[in-house]
């Protein structure tokens, strides 16, 4: 069971109306500076990484959100119909009692309900299941247990940093989730999930009964894995395809010529044609990362030319540009002019 009492939006800085786009791109900004690869034996960091993680757990999932936006609060023993029922009762969230001043059961959070505004004809479809479901929200589940069967266990999803090297070649990478023990207490557990190589920047993966455990013995969720890619100083990559800007000097864009350029398996020739531009683009065929989902495939390389204007050290070469300059007075501004 999450914390009750947190504002989950405010804790990631979004307002309430934000986009699942916008409280994913707050969730990984936020993941990576308290991430504890990062602030390794910083106690501090780590309770923080953990309580953004609840809070992306449940604002990420669309059904959870609209519970906890419901209710205040979001437990696994809570589905969306006891949450709409609670929230017509004129619940207010956490703190209160039962009408007449009775307990919860089992040392369970005491929730207020008022029944005077409560559908009741709704309540009573499917047999009566949503008398159960509100009943096992508001127990801890113990009256449900006298009614349900086992109940299989929510799904969890979490964002998981990968090195660049590592995203391309595999290996296996160590994760700490939190998820609530049979008493409802949320635990720490350190899983170790191995990424293939060629994995992509945003792909989910699935481990099968990793996720929250389940209700009466039922079986675990599953547990959704997110990757995020760190980024590279010099390549970029784009599915499978990898990007990287080369400099190259004025004649060999001029004249034309062969330079060597780096890709994530070396050093490999490049042949640059004649009177090539800067900023033109050039593919490198099957140069870039073997994919982890499309049979195999291997993405390219694109190569973007950067001309680098060489410094002026001496008379020499002062004079040779100066040569140059008359050989070829011509002027590049000039098509800007004529469309003026």
């Amino acid at each position: 069971m999450a914390n009750q009492q947190k504002d989950y939006y405010a804790i990631l800085g979004v307002k309430k109306t934000a986009t699942a786009d916008e409280i994913r791109k707050a969730f990984r900004k936020l993941a990576r500076k308290y991430h504890p690869d990062v602030n390794p034996n910083n106690k501090r960091a780590e309770e923080k990484f953990k309580e953004l993680s609840e809070a992306n757990d449940v604002l990420s999932d669309p059904r959870k959100r609209k519970i906890y936006d419901q209710v205040g609060f979001y437990s696994d023993n809570i589905d969306p119909a006891t949450a709409e029922a609670y929230a017509r009762g004129g619940g207010q969230g956490v703190g209160g009692g039962f009408p007449g001043g009775g307990a919860s059961r089992g040392g369970a959070q005491e929730v207020p309900f008022d029944f005077s505004n409560f559908d009741f004809s709704q309540a009573t479809q499917q047999g009566g299941r949503g008398f159960r479901d509100i009943f096992s929200g508001m127990f801890g589940g113990g009256f449900g247990a006298q009614q349900h069967g086992p109940e299989a266990g929510t799904d969890l999803e979490y964002q998981v940093h990968v090195p660049f090297w590592q995203a391309i070649r595999g290996g296996e990478v160590n994760l700490q989730i939190q998820r609530p023990d049979p008493q409802g207490r949320m635990k720490t557990e350190s899983l170790r999930v191995n990424i293939k190589p060629g994995t992509r920047d945003g792909q989910r993966i699935r481990l099968a009964n990793k996720g929250n455990p389940g209700l009466r013995s039922g079986p675990h969720g599953d547990l959704y894995l997110v990757i995020n890619i760190e980024p590279h100083p010099v390549f970029r990559r784009e599915g499978d395809d990898i990007y990287i800007t080369v400099p190259v000097m004025p004649w060999e864009a001029a004249l034309g010529s062969k330079v060597e350029v780096p890709t994530i398996d070396g050093r490999a020739q490049l042949r640059i044609p004649p009177g090539t531009q800067s900023g033109q683009k050039l593919r490198m065929r099957e140069k870039g990362v073997k994919s982890a989902t499309h049979n195999g495939a291997t993405g390219d390389q694109i190569v973007e030319l950067k001309i680098v204007v060489p410094e002026v050290q001496n008379v020499a070469a002062k004079e040779l540009w100066q040569k140059l300059e008359k050989l070829q007075p011509e002027d590049p501004r000039a098509e800007l002019f004529r469309k003026v």
